[in-house]
């Protein structure tokens, strides 16, 4: 299953921000303008994400 993953603005931890179905006919990109833009990393450090915040590592 494709990932978009995210860096944590605050530790720099990468971890998974969004799951792309597999077949999935839209661009795996415009998957992220359709989810919350609030994410937290395992550190606790809750961040605001933009579209170009998103690293597709499929």
């Amino acid at each position: 299953m494709p990932m978009l993953m995210l860096k944590c603005k605050t530790c720099g931890e990468v971890f998974p921000g969004i799951y792309v179905p597999e077949g999935s006919d839209s661009d795996i990109k415009s998957a992220a303008t359709s989810v919350d833009t609030l994410h937290t990393c395992s550190r606790g450090h809750n961040n605001e994400y933009a579209m170009a915040d998103y690293m597709d590592w499929s």
